[in-house]
């Protein structure tokens, strides 16, 4: 949106707190709101309660976090905002007299140690000017300050996730409020990409988020089951050994005396640790947000209180992670090697990947056989047992290839199309090169697909067709391609190791 064209507005009010907006090309914008505020302030591990209306919005910072390990691929926007413990802040965007529309919050991924929904790549104008829609993008803890207890550094009190509590939070906040903002809180859409999926994922199924929203879209969602309580147990360790090891840090419960910066040193450390054997820091098993059972998908979607599923993976969404391992580094045992430990019947995967990539290197190869692992059969599972449990699914697959070499088309490729605002991405090395007119029709496809189903539930094409929900007895998926999109098979039951 046009800077020139901004006009700040005198001011809206939700309950007793009184928001700063602004309007530019019939789209009012809240940006900075408070959701949440903890408990105990002095507590950094606090839970959240509501905010107070005395200080209702903020400025643009993000939660402590490192270098993405995709900033590569995504560009330096995130790196350059501020940092800021407390950055329980979401963003509000609506077409100017909006009056009980469908709501869109949006949740950004970043490997649960990296993002912000307040980051420029996720500028919710468009979608709402043309879908006629309230969206928001939300902000939640990350890393040790969202995933560990802050008990010393032990399991003693078990993990409390409090990052899915951070969104529950925002979630609960705008269901009391988005009608002050045009929003109709019973229409809402929680849509979430690669971490933020799982956590949109999760939520679809947490009793404590029943009523919140009533359907759910996740984009590369991960097949990633939560700790167990040795898994977090030995990280809790790890973490607390690399914090303690830093100078002036007292004992006794060194992350509440630790700087933002030392608990990043820690958290490192933990990544580290397990370089090459999967996430160093990720949600683990509560029993109450996040049961043991999350990635068992039958069980998740029996449990599930939405009414809707939309799925979407890319192509090639492990080029973003494998882009930077040399091409002469994957030999035909590296790749026999992650077949066979992560597919029951290796065989029939790698006579799968051979054909689907005949004449490719194994490295390519690899790339197949992760995404197909951990995303694209993850999606294809999960909407068979959606539609066992009476939830209609709508399956699709971004096929569009970046012209940066050797990504394909990777994980975090559709974003930019999905918002529509390349000028937002203009530094994004994903891009470069990228034909505008290709990018204006495919962004015009993936856009009217989600808007279609934040309206009714129901992805659309942009002539307005409906693509169909998924069928088990006849599985396809709806393909976006760089000349249109069409239906399209999904791969065979290659029996992931789950």
């Amino acid at each position: 949106m046009s800077a020139a064209a901004t006009e700040p507005l005198a001011g809206l009010r939700a309950g007793e707190a009184l928001y700063v907006a602004e309007t530019d090309d019939g789209v009012v914008c809240v940006r900075g709101v408070r959701y949440g505020e903890r408990l105990d302030p002095s507590d950094r591990f606090s839970a959240l309660g509501d905010p107070s209306p005395e200080r209702p919005q903020a400025p643009a910072t993000v939660f402590p976090q490192g270098p993405g390990s995709l900033d590569w691929l995504l560009g330096p926007a995130l790196s350059r905002m501020p940092q800021s413990e407390d950055s329980f802040l979401l963003d509000i965007w609506a077409p100017e007299g909006a009056k009980d529309l469908p709501v869109l919050v949006f949740l950004p991924g970043g490997a649960f140690i990296s993002g912000a929904g307040n980051v420029r790549w996720y500028d919710g104008a468009r979608l709402a000017q043309e879908g006629g829609a309230v969206v928001v993008t939300v902000n939640y803890r990350l890393g040790a300050l969202g995933l560990l207890d802050g008990a010393g550094g032990t399991a003693d009190l078990g993990p409390r996730n409090l990052a899915a509590g951070d969104i529950l939070q925002a979630l609960t906040w705008i269901h009391r409020n988005i009608a002050a903002f045009g929003g109709n809180p019973s229409a809402t859409t929680l849509a979430g990409h690669s971490a933020g999926a799982w956590y949109a994922y999760v939520l679809s199924f947490a009793e404590q988020a029943r009523g919140l929203f009533s359907r759910t879209a996740l984009f590369s969602l991960p097949w990633q089951p939560p700790l167990n309580a040795a898994e977090f147990d030995e990280r809790s360790k790890i973490f607390a050994a690399a914090l303690g090891a830093v100078d002036g840090v007292g004992d006794g419960s060194p992350e509440s005396a630790a700087t933002a910066g030392e608990i990043l040193a820690a958290q490192a450390a933990v990544s580290k640790a397990y370089a090459g054997r999967g996430l160093g820091l990720m949600p683990a098993a509560d029993g109450e947000l996040v049961p043991s059972w999350a990635m068992d998908f039958e069980a998740a979607a029996a449990a599930m209180h939405v009414d809707a599923l939309l799925l979407s993976s890319t192509d090639d969404e492990a080029a973003a992670f494998l882009y930077a391992l040399p091409v002469q580094a994957v030999g035909p045992e590296q790749l026999a090697g992650f077949v066979g430990a992560h597919f029951e019947a290796a065989a029939e995967a790698l006579s799968f990947i051979e054909e689907r990539h005949p004449g490719a290197t194994n490295h390519a190869k690899l790339v197949e056989a992760m995404s197909l692992h951990q995303f694209r059969l993850a999606a294809t599972e999960l909407a068979g047992q959606a539609d066992r449990a009476g939830i209609p699914a709508t399956l699709l697959r971004f096929s569009v290839r970046s012209r940066l070499d050797g990504a394909g088309a990777p994980h975090c490729f559709e974003l930019p199309f999905l918002f529509g605002n390349r000028a937002d991405w203009q530094d994004a090395p994903m891009l470069e090169g990228f034909p505008g007119d290709v990018f204006d029709s495919v962004s015009d496809r993936v856009r009217a697909l989600l808007l279609g189903f934040v309206a009714d539930g129901v992805a659309r094409t942009p002539e307005g067709h409906a693509v169909p929900s998924f069928d088990p007895r006849s599985p396809a998926l709806y393909a976006v391609t760089e000349t249109g999109g069409e239906a399209a098979g999904v791969e065979p039951e290659l029996r992931p190791r789950r």
